[in-house]
């Protein structure tokens, strides 16, 4: 097993907790200086008096999130969306603050801050942490799930339920489940009040506490713990290419999900990891690190193998933002491969002209300075075929076609010309399923036109298609497709 994770804020991510010795007056509950509370309930509404000595949750870094590693089973929790402003303006702050050892279930903090200057009462159903009865499972329709009950460190709960270990040392509820927290709550202007909350199962059953998603509240106003086994957080299944070994993809190398084992922390895994086109396949990276990864979920890449090397086929550019990956959260890229033109949608990446073979899928999330993630796919489609777009007409003149597409009646000033012969040598290699994508329109609209005794295709177009395949400082360029090598220019 690794080695337990130490108390700190890591910087890449979440704050780790483990162990109960040691926890820092941000990560933990201070009872002994509690300024004393009245309350009184009416209509189901709690009025509190101000507490002045609210605990300050640690630095949460990416997602909101903390994760303790757990001292009486082999499991691991993380807690993600830690934060959430509620519509009537109080905040909602919920950490992992101490994990579960043999003298207590591992805890969650919350506090519901009033930073406005009104006195305001809100509801608290739905509110991820202030549910009256926290309960949830890891799957719709699973047998068992998870407690957050009310310790004698919550503030303003109706009860303090009992809790209980369990002869294999994890901690269950042992009382009745109830309306623990009150439906509704007011909070002075500027006062904070915190609620503490064991993390149990629903009973000392040998398959409580499941692996898993569980999610605590409504849409924007809940959170997530997830639960993973320690020791074995990777695949259960072998994947379809185990034993397979392709060129690497990347500088820093490449963790393929063919080489993920039980024991794999982060991996990219395929759903299937086989498709006939056109057909959607799934990729879902997870993260049962302590730490975040680092990266760009824009930044993805498709690439098909031919004789033993790889060939980008997609994206053409690549938004910039740093969008880390939290501990225990995972991320899903949606394919839907085509074998002819594309249907775009919001919600998925279409790439249409796809021949049958095989394929990666690759995403630039890692550990730091660390590999990134990728894995294999097989596409059952025809051999695709490089084909002019409609729009384009030829005419020939003894060695040279002259092509004139849409674009350039329409471009106005903004008319471009491309010119492309035969040449003599060229390193770079395009596959046809490079040249059907819109970035090579120029050469889409240009290569099929080489027939016997054509040495010279001008495509009339409009100046982004050229600039596509030359670039804005006008280079030559060569390239060579189907054996036979050419150079591009700017007429």
């Amino acid at each position: 097993m690794r080695r337990r994770a130490l108390l700190s804020s890591i910087a890449a991510g979440a704050a780790v907790i483990a162990g109960c010795s040691g926890l820092p007056d941000s990560a933990t509950t201070d009872t002994t200086h509690r300024t004393t509370r009245t309350t009184e309930t009416t209509d189901g509404t709690r009025t509190t008096t101000r507490r002045k000595d609210a605990p300050e949750p640690p630095d949460l870094g990416v997602g909101d999130a903390t994760t303790a590693v757990f001292e009486t089973r082999d499991r691991t929790l993380s807690l993600l969306d830690g934060r959430a402003r509620l519509p009537s303006g109080l905040v909602v702050q919920t950490w992992l603050s101490a994990t579960a050892t043999a003298d207590h279930p591992a805890r969650v903090t919350a506090t519901l801050a009033n930073d406005t200057e009104y006195d305001t009462a809100t509801e608290l159903d739905g509110v991820g942490p202030f549910d009256s009865t926290p309960f949830a499972r890891p799957d719709f329709g699973a047998d068992h799930g998870i407690y957050l009950a009310p310790t004698e460190n919550h503030e303003f709960a109706t009860k303090t339920p009992a809790v209980a270990r369990a002869d294999d040392g994890g901690w269950y509820l042992d009382d009745a489940p109830g309306d623990w927290q009150p439906r509704a709550v007011k909070v002075d202007a500027g006062d904070t009040l915190v609620a503490e909350l064991a993390v149990v199962a629903d009973d000392d059953t040998a398959d409580r506490f499941s692996t898993g998603r569980y999610r605590f509240g409504h849409s924007e106003y809940g959170f997530s713990l997830v639960a993973w086994q320690t020791s074995q957080p990777g695949p259960a299944e072998p994947a379809r290419f185990a034993g397979a070994s392709p060129p690497t993809l990347a500088e820093n190398g490449v963790r393929w999900y063919h080489d993920a084992t039980s024991e794999t922390e982060t991996y990219l895994q395929p759903s299937p990891e086989r498709l006939d086109a056109p057909g959607e396949v799934e990729f879902t990276l997870h993260n049962y690190l302590t730490e975040s990864l680092t990266g760009n979920v824009y930044d993805w890449e498709l690439d098909k193998r031919v004789d033993g090397e790889w060939y980008r086929i997609a994206p053409r550019g690549i938004p910039v933002p740093l969008t880390p990956l939290a501990p225990g959260d995972t991320h899903t890229w949606s394919l839907h491969a085509f074998d002819g033109e594309p249907v775009f949608c919001d919600d998925a990446i279409a790439v249409g002209h796809l021949g049958g073979g095989r394929y990666a899928f690759e995403v630039n999330m890692h550990r730091e300075d660390g590999p990134t993630h990728a894995a294999l796919l097989d596409i059952a489609a025809p051999e695709v075929g490089v084909t002019p777009t409609d729009d384009a007409s030829a005419t020939r003149e003894g060695a040279t076609v002259t092509v004139t597409s849409d674009g350039y009646e329409n471009a106005g000033s903004d008319r471009g010309t491309l010119v492309v012969e035969r040449a003599d040598t060229a390193e770079l290699r395009l596959i046809s399923e490079q040249v059907m994508q819109p970035y090579n329109r120029g050469f889409q609209n240009t290569l099929p036109f080489f027939d016997s005794g054509v040495t010279r295709v001008e495509l009339r177009t409009d100046e982004s298609v050229v600039d596509n395949v030359l670039g804005y400082d006008n280079p030559p360029r060569k390239v060579r497709f189907d054996g036979t090598a050419y150079r591009a220019t700017r007429g």
